[in-house]
């Protein structure tokens, strides 16, 4: 799995650059921060980090941010982009089901499209949470399975098995909320838009997430949770 990502890393940002990266990532991003609830000061790991996406965004906002990834390649972009903006953000290469750091020592945990590569979802989720401090909280965001980018994503890995997406398992909403940890839990499902929406016309696209919103939809293409410690 690390050297899959390392030998993605390079192009990995390009994603974020196209139209319709930029409307994913902020509307994935709404969804986390909505569960996150940043404040400054606030320190938080993020697992499965990649080339840094929500870690430098958590540092411009004044949070004490930590990101751990397997992957080296991954890292040294999000390293570099880090120096670049004189951030102070500490990144560590890491296994996530074996996170480097003793118990209760972070205010919260984010995961964000990374646990779905990994080969058993609920122990990821109870080492993500053993790093939480009580009254912390984990917060994760994954690929949902029964979307229109579920079914696009498996198709591209069938096509190609030397995509990352090969090696990934997409889940429902309910089997996340059966997967997380702890007692308190919420959960929704967003992005509802198709990967070939035409993604220019924004107010369209934000039409159809807040009708599928008001009707309680959980076929979206990102799940997300947030457990309480």
């Amino acid at each position: 799995m690390k050297q899959l990502f390392d030998d993605k890393a390079a192009s990995y940002d390009a994603w974020y650059q196209t139209g319709a990266g930029r409307y994913v990532d902020r509307v994935e991003k709404e969804a986390i921060w909505a569960y996150l609830e940043p404040r400054a000061g606030m320190t938080v790991l993020d697992v499965g980090c990649g080339t840094g996406n929500y870690t430098l965004e958590l540092a411009r906002a004044g949070l004490k941010a930590t990101g751990v990834d397997i992957s080296s390649g991954m890292l040294a972009i999000a390293k570099a982009k880090a120096v670049a903006e004189g951030l102070a953000v500490e990144f560590i290469q890491a296994d996530a089901v074996k996170l480097p750091f003793p118990d209760n020592c972070f205010d919260a945990v984010i995961s964000v499209s990374a646990l779905e590569f990994l080969p058993d979802l609920a122990a990821a989720l109870r080492e993500c949470y053993r790093v939480v401090k009580p009254g912390g909280r984990l917060v994760v965001g994954v690929i949902g399975r029964d979307s229109a980018w579920g079914r696009y994503y498996s198709a591209k890995a069938g096509r190609d098995p030397g995509s990352v997406f090969s090696r990934a398992r997409l889940y429902t909403l309910d089997e996340l909320m059966d997967a997380m940890p702890g007692g308190q839990i919420k959960a929704r499902a967003v992005l509802f838009t198709p990967p070939d929406f035409d993604y220019t016309n924004e107010q369209l696209a934000r039409e159809v997430e807040s009708a599928a919103g008001r009707a309680g939809r959980t076929d979206g293409g990102f799940i997300c949770a947030v457990a309480f410690k």
